[in-house]
C-alpha cells in the first residue's frame, strides 16, 4: 500500500497501515482506495479520524452488551488508528514544509 523506502519512519508507517487494513472492514478499505488509490497518505486522514471516532463511541456500547470479541477488535482498531493518524499527519506537515 505504501511505497517501501529505507526511511525507518516510512517502514513504521507501512507496518501501521498493514496492521490497520488487516483489522478494517472491506467497506472502509474500499473507501480508502477510492480516496487515496493504492497509496495511503494524508488524503485518508478525514476517513481515519471518522473511523477513530466511530470506534471510540462503539467500545462502551459493545462492552455494555457483553460483546467481548467485538469490543477487543474495536480497541485494536483504536490502538492502531491513533499512531497511524499521527504518522500521516506528520507526513502531511513534512510535505507542506518541503513545498513551502
Amino acid at each position: 500500500m505504501i511505497k517501501q523506502s529505507q526511511n525507518p519512519e516510512q517502514n513504521d508507517l507501512t507496518r501501521l497501515v498493514e496492521q490497520y487494513l488487516g483489522l478494517e472492514s472491506m467497506k472502509v478499505t474500499e473507501e480508502l482506495l477510492d480516496v487515496c488509490g493504492a497509496s495511503i497518505d494524508a488524503r485518508a486522514l478525514p476517513l481515519l479520524r471518522r473511523r477513530l471516532h466511530e470506534e471510540e463511541a462503539q467500545i462502551p456500547q459493545l462492552e455494555a452488551r457483553g460483546y467481548i470479541r467485538m469490543r477487543e477488535k474495536s480497541e485494536q482498531l483504536e490502538a492502531l488508528l491513533r499512531p497511524l493518524i499521527t504518522a500521516l499527519s506528520q507526513t502531511e506537515q513534512d510535505t507542506g514544509r518541503d513545498n513551502a
